[in-house]
């Protein structure tokens, strides 16, 4: 029978003379390494064995090097929580958001396109700036609501006010 942190050692049917992968080698470090905090390996012992384990080609060469230590640290590790931060910014782009941007980009093409093309010496050219400046008024006025949005809600804490019950009401 086959038990957890057994992934490397050579399984009947001849799946040990499979190549070792970088990830298998850096399983078999990560063991050595627990097994050097505790005590369990001498730093001479551990440098040799890092060794061993680097030039190991396939899992039956990778399976003596940890096959002498305690079970409990031939166990896989979990996977690391992620770094706390901030979270990728294609989370925060919402449909909103792009409408601003949107909205931010077409105002600066028609505003340059109209300029370089002389706004007062054609009526298309003077409708594009025209348009142009009302894009910038409306890009101004949804990123002063998000803004607004944005301060309540870290004010707020995102929670909804509560409700109030008026007099002479019941519910």
């Amino acid at each position: 029978m086959v038990g957890a942190g057994d992934e490397i050692t050579p399984r009947v049917g001849g799946h040990g003379r499979l190549r070792a992968s970088d990830s298998d080698r850096a399983h078999v470090i990560d063991i050595l390494k627990a097994a050097y905090v505790s005590g369990l390996v001498t730093k001479d012992e551990f440098d040799e064995r890092v060794s061993q384990t680097l030039a190991s080609r396939t899992r039956t060469e990778l399976a003596p090097v940890t096959a002498d230590l305690p079970a409990a640290h031939q166990r896989p590790r979990p996977w690391p929580a992620p770094a706390p931060g901030n979270p990728p910014a294609n989370v925060n782009a919402g449909p909103g958001n792009r409408a601003i941007v949107a909205t931010a980009v077409f105002a600066g093409l028609a505003l340059v396109t109209s300029i370089s093309a002389g706004a007062f010496a054609s009526p298309a050219a003077f409708l594009l700036l025209l348009g142009g400046a009302g894009s910038a008024l409306v890009f101004l006025f949804l990123l002063r609501n998000r803004m607004r949005s944005a301060r309540y809600d870290k004010r707020s804490g995102g929670q909804l006010p509560t409700r109030r019950e008026m007099p002479g009401t019941t519910s």
